[in-house]
């Protein structure tokens, strides 16, 4: 009995110094969550949920659309069905633009994030119909590939402003020198740095699009936008005058450029795959085809209008087309009207049939370089929020309904959400991988997440039947005996499972839960006593009571029958003054406050955020004070 009475005094010591209770009504300075004034209705949010519907021409049925954001990252893919395709998902709000793909067309069309209805149509396809083969030709970066055009006494193929570049490509990132690339410039052959482009510029982990004159010292303009994502871009650089370069991405205007550079006449050798002065260098690595020379400055509508529709070659100031179908040999021939002028010289480059047919392996009418599942007719799409590198941080302040210090470090959850869905785009299942990124507080704590239908853009969202979602069982997971469409990760067991990760995967029964689902994440003390994200509703298992008591200011009273919808968020889970007990950010890598540090402290454009209600600054948590917070893994 002694010892007990021991271990109890250790651990309540352990709770009050590692969560050590904040009050709100003590007096604190103006930088102080107890200070802050954020709006009534602000849902401390940084991601919106979007549906976007598509209507499709020049598309077939059955084909693929792709939904990317600017940094190349997939966020959705579709299957378009009576030429129709809709898209629901979750982006940041700091996301503004957005791009949609077809794979089949090879072209893209590029929208606001705020657009809810998109026509997707297209001109001619990239691969021309009357064409019995198309070409491309395969660059490996490695300074060896690259095509020089013979000028033949003819002189440079330009010889003064204006002129415009363009270039169709398809690249997943440099070559093993790791290097900018140059995509097409004329340069001075007898003279260090010193021509006129476009390229590829390497930024940042992106390869961004860039316009370049030069003439000893660079003047260029690139576009913060990442086209290593393995898909087919056009870019073209309009170069108007010595002070003008225009550079565009798919058809669109992106940058202009209007520092001075004088064109230099002896710049009369037009390299493909490369810089073509006296010291080459930023070897292409991808894939190129139907590359443009024209001796005018193209209009913006001329522009687009060459995107969507490949040139015939018999148009007025087209001094240079080369679509390399050739597809076997050394030269590559000049197509447009200047008939058996400037060929090219390929020095390694590899022919690559483009128009060939893709496999359907599983027969589910995807074929296969789209089918996320090429040998498995169940499943065919698989979409990964957050898309590319970010993960979901759940940050939790663990003393609810009393309030803790606003470190927002007594627990963080590092989370990734896949959702599969088959070739009808009916949602079957998808996989969770969670792990244990910090833990600041002493209480005993398990994880749970709860499914829920939604109505697409996650405002209303529904409970549904026992067992519309079911789960793989491992360690550390199993089916919640209590929550119905639930589980329970870590069972009061976090504070022991630093670092320690969980993958495991669910399906989804799409009759009755629909193709949109809603998952929520929530810590929890002995179980029925739960700490949500603001405005996420308690499960069955939550002790009730416990709302309206000390700090907190939630509804008291809930219904979790089978079909019960609500609106998200409800009101639960946060102060009289509109403060939560838990954050949700997207992020690559989260900067843990320091213990006592108040995440209004580490992060300083957090107050701002709040009390704009997440009008300003919504990346705030990019931007940690480095001396108040760390990293775990450099602990």
């Amino acid at each position: 009995m002694k010892t007990s009475n021991i271990l109890v005094i250790l651990f309540l010591v352990l709770v009050l110094v590692s969560c050590k209770k904040f009050n709100i009504d003590d007096p604190a300075d103006e930088n102080s969550m107890a200070n802050l004034n954020v709006p009534a209705n602000f849902e401390w949010a940084v991601t919106k949920n979007l549906v976007i519907n598509v209507s499709t021409s020049g598309v077939t049925d059955g084909s693929t659309l792709v939904l990317y954001d600017l940094d190349g990252n997939i966020i959705d893919k579709q299957r378009v069905l009576s030429s129709q395709a809709e898209f629901e998902v979750q982006i940041q709000n700091i996301t503004d633009s957005l791009r949609l793909y077809s794979p089949e067309t090879k072209m893209s069309k590029y929208f606001l994030s705020s657009q809810n209805n998109i026509i997707f149509g297209s001109g001619s396809l990239k691969n021309s119909s009357s064409r019995t083969a198309d070409y491309a030709l395969n660059f490996v970066g490695a300074n060896e590939d690259y095509i020089e055009i013979d000028n033949s006494g003819l002189g440079g193929i330009v010889t003064s402003y204006p002129f415009t570049f363009s270039v169709w490509f398809k690249t997943d990132g440099p070559g093993p020198e790791n290097y900018d690339m140059a995509l097409i410039s004329i340069a001075d052959p007898n003279v260090s740095d010193n021509y006129y482009g476009i390229f590829l510029s390497k930024s940042g982990g992106k390869c961004i699009p860039g316009i370049r004159a030069r003439d000893g010292s660079a003047k260029t303009n690139t576009k913060n936008m990442d086209l290593a994502d393995d898909t087919w871009h056009q870019i073209t650089g309009v170069f108007n005058s010595s002070n003008e370069r225009i550079l565009y991405v798919d058809g669109n205007w992106v940058k202009t450029g209007t520092a001075a550079v004088g064109f230099n006449s002896n710049a009369v050798i037009l390299t493909l795959g490369r810089w073509g002065d006296s010291t080459p260098k930023s070897y292409f690595n991808g894939l190129m085809d139907n590359v443009c020379v024209w001796n005018k400055a193209l209009t913006s509508t001329e522009v687009m209008n060459y995107y969507n529709n490949l040139p015939s070659g018999s148009e007025t100031n087209l001094n240079g087309y080369w679509d390399f179908n050739e597809g076997s040999g050394t030269v590559v021939n000049n197509i447009a009207n200047i008939y058996g002028g400037y060929p090219g010289n390929n020095t390694g480059a590899e022919y690559v049939l483009i128009s060939d047919p893709i496999p359907d392996t599983d027969g589910d009418g995807v074929n296969d370089d789209d089918d996320d599942f090429p040998n498995d007719a169940t499943k065919a799409y698989n979409t990964i929020y957050p898309s590319g590198s970010k993960y979901y941080y759940h940050l939790y302040e663990d003393l609810w309904p009393g309030l803790g210090d606003y470190d927002f470090n007594d627990i963080v959850l590092k989370t990734k959400l896949h959702t599969y869905k088959n070739a009808q785009n009916n949602l079957v299942g998808g996989r969770v991988l969670t792990s244990v990124y910090w833990i600041g507080g002493g209480l005993p704590r398990g994880a749970g997440m709860e499914w829920f239908e939604s109505n697409g853009s996650a405002t209303q969202l529904t409970y549904m039947p026992e067992n519309t979602v079911t789960f793989t069982e491992i360690n550390n997971v199993i089916t919640d005996p209590v929550v119905n469409n639930a589980v329970q990760i870590f069972n009061n067991n976090i504070i022991e499972s630093l670092n320690d990760s969980i993958d495991f995967e669910y399906t989804w029964d799409h009759n009755v839960g629909g193709n949109s689902l809603w998952v929520q994440v929530y810590i929890y003390n002995q179980r029925d006593h739960e700490v949500h994200m603001f405005g996420h509703p308690p499960t069955n298992a939550q002790d009730m009571s416990l709302f309206g008591t000390q700090h907190d200011d939630s509804e008291t009273t809930w219904d979790w029958s089978s079909g019960y919808s609500f609106t998200n968020p409800a009101d639960f889970y946060k102060t009289s003054t509109n403060l939560p007990w838990g954050l949700e950010i997207v992020t690559e890598e989260f900067r843990v406050p320091n213990e006592k540090t108040e995440i209004i402290d580490a992060y300083p454009q957090f107050k701002d955020w709040a009390e704009s209600g997440g009008t300003i600054n919504q990346d705030w948590y990019d931007y940690p004070d480095d001396t108040k917070t760390f990293l775990p893994s450099d602990l």
